[in-house]
């Protein structure tokens, strides 16, 4: 049989629709992979220590934030949210109130943050990405616990109101003895159940979730007498010693307060082994502070713990100012432990404030400035510290050494706000400072205090070495040919000074007990300046290029005539020759010897174990007038 040829059959195109599908499930499932890994990492992360996002804890957002940060947000709105906070209660039909600011009532903001931690990571893993995502659109909103760690005012209002008076334990306190009076079984409120209620109310309050609260209903019972609070009883009536102190601006003594306090656990001992309706006493612990009363009044100022006087040169203005200081100082009173600031007492140093020029000693030159005169009193009232044994908490010396001190190194120069003379009240007791200059112009200062140790202070230096001022001679035109140099007294004469400062300690029979290096310090010499007619250098014996007086005085020859011919002039007086005129012969001047230095007493050589290596060098100051030493010109 003939084949035929049949329809061709057709090919079949490729399976694009099943390649779809699969293509779409892969797809999918990527997606899904994708989500999921990202799902899981969520709910990695909700495991840390940071709060879900929107979350906030009555009502203050802590979103976001770290249990630290969230801490201290909690805890900055908390005054705030418990002072708004309140919870009522009924007792036989009266109202009462237990306010969320009564001390007994307390929260704890890191408890909250760490409650709240704790619940975003609870359960399953998988359900903190969960909460995250619900956090996102909704946020949560978490109340805060609040707890009454004692009993509330209007809780103890209500017992004492609506129980049996006789129900209840009272006490009193008498001068040795904590006294209970234990009560009786009687009608009284269940103080425990109220409180518990209380304690959930104030946190709906606290978060704002008690709008429509009724007020709860105390529960009357009865039962034996509780036990009071004796925590709170402590509270009340335990107080800590005090000492008596004074005033500084009424001048009167605060009495000291003694010290209260009981055993609890005694106390409760005591009340549990007594009857009701008994009666017990628990001993009160008194402890007396170290000053009482008695002992600040019988002690404060009684002794003289340091004095000094030092005389002050004028002129007048420089005492005035020295007088106005000294008036400042007077009746200072420091506390123990007080510092006392020379600058912050007498200033400031300006004409406004009642101080007028008068010498100071700057750049090298006597110059008026206000409030020259000063130091005089700083520096004497350091000397005083230092003979009181007090503790130094700055001081500076001048540039010189004025010689009205009378030991060289206990001078304590102030300038402006910059350079300060400050002490401590480093004694047990007040200290007051007694200051006034007498109509010779002699400065006291006197501190007067409690001496406990009988110790005081007498300081020395020994001269390390020293430098005499030396007189030295400027030329200058206006000077008469011929005269005598004249002195510029704005330049001071003082010797320059390395002394080595010691404090030795001496106790009520005269011991000496301790010798302390201070310090050591250096004063520069402040040399004379005379002014002469540059033409008698030679007859003065001045050396032009030192400006001392160092070489053999030339006399000078006198000029020849310039004609020989006789005066046709009579001479002025009858019988006498200009030739047998009698001569003025210029008296030599005398140099000052320097004022040998004092020599100190014996003392033991203690090796310092510091010496400062640089000195401040502010602007000494001076008077312009001199002292009766020789060529000696006090420094302020």
């Amino acid at each position: 049989m003939e084949k035929q040829a049949g329809r061709r059959v057709a090919e079949r195109p490729p399976k694009q629709k099943r390649s779809g599908k699969k293509l779409a499930l892969i797809v999918l499932l990527v997606v899904v992979l994708a989500l999921g890994a990202g799902y899981t990492g969520l709910c990695a992360a909700v495991g840390g220590g940071t709060l879900l996002p929107n979350t906030s804890i009555a009502g203050v957002d802590v979103g976001g934030m770290g249990r630290d940060a969230a801490s201290a947000a909690l805890e900055e709105a908390l005054p705030g949210l418990l002072s708004g906070s309140s919870a009522q209660f009924l007792c036989d039909g009266k109202t009462y109130t237990v306010q969320g600011d009564d001390p007994t009532v307390q929260a704890d903001a890191a408890a909250a943050v760490d409650t709240a931690l704790a619940e975003q990571s609870s359960g399953g893993f998988f359900v903190r990405g969960w909460r995250y995502l619900s956090a996102l659109l909704g946020g949560q909103r978490l109340p805060l616990t609040v707890t009454i760690t004692g009993t509330p005012a209007a809780v103890t209002q209500a017992v004492e109101e609506c129980a049996d008076p006789e129900a209840q334990t009272t006490w009193e306190v008498t001068d040795t003895e904590l006294v209970l009076h234990k009560g009786v079984t009687g009608r009284t409120i269940d103080t425990a159940a109220l409180i518990d209620a209380l304690e959930e109310r104030l946190g709906q309050s606290v978060s704002g979730a008690d709008a429509d609260a009724a007020p709860i209903e105390a529960q009357v019972t009865t039962a034996p007498p509780a036990d009071p609070d004796f925590d709170a009883i402590r509270d009340e009536i335990a107080t800590e010693p005090a000492d008596a102190y004074l005033d500084k601006e009424t001048r009167e003594v605060v009495p000291s307060v003694t010290g209260v306090d009981f055993d609890t656990e005694a106390a409760k001992a005591a009340l549990d082994a007594s009857d009701e309706g008994g009666t017990v006493g628990v001993p009160l612990t008194l402890t007396e502070p170290s000053i009482t009363t008695a002992k600040l009044e019988d002690n404060l100022f009684k002794d003289v713990l340091g004095t000094g006087t030092t005389s002050c040169a004028g002129p007048a203005n420089r005492w005035f100012n020295i007088d106005l200081a000294a008036d400042r100082v007077n009746d200072t009173i420091l506390l123990p432990g007080e510092t006392f600031s020379y600058n912050d007492t007498a200033g400031p140093y300006t004409l406004a404030s009642g101080y007028k020029a008068a010498g100071t000693y700057q750049n090298g030159q006597s110059v008026d400035a206000t409030a020259g005169g000063i130091c005089q009193l700083s520096s004497t009232l350091y000397w005083v510290t230092l003979k009181a044994n007090l503790e130094t908490v700055e001081r500076h010396k001048h540039q010189f050494n004025g010689g009205y001190m009378p030991v060289i190194g206990t001078d304590a120069t102030v300038w402006s706000n910059q350079l300060d003379f400050r002490f401590k009240n480093n004694t047990e007791y007040p200290i007051k400072i007694e200051a006034y200059l007498d109509s010779s112009h002699k400065l006291h200062v006197t501190i007067r205090g409690t001496d406990t140790t009988g110790i005081h202070g007498e300081p020395y230096s020994v001269v390390i070495s020293s430098v005499p001022f030396k007189n030295t001679y400027q030329p200058k035109d206006s000077i008469p040919v011929g005269s005598e140099p004249v002195r510029d007294t704005n330049y001071s004469r003082y010797n320059g000074y390395t002394v080595d400062v010691y404090q030795k300690l001496v106790d009520a029979s005269g011991n000496t007990v301790d010798t302390i290096f201070l310090y050591r310090n250096t004063y520069k010499a402040s040399d004379a300046v005379y002014y002469y007619n540059p033409a008698d250098a030679a007859r003065l014996g001045i050396d032009t290029s030192t400006g001392l007086k160092t070489l053999t005085p030339v006399t000078p020859t006198p000029s020849p005539s310039a004609s020989t011919e006789p005066s046709a002039t009579p001479s002025a007086t009858p019988g006498t020759s200009p030739s047998t005129q009698p001569t003025s012969t210029p008296t030599p001047e005398a140099t000052p010897t320097p004022t040998p230095a004092a020599t100190p007493e014996p003392a033991p050589t203690p090796t310092p174990e510091s010496v400062p290596s640089a000195e401040p060098t502010p602007p000494a100051e001076t008077s312009s007038e001199p002292s009766t030493g020789p060529g000696m010109i006090p420094l302020e």
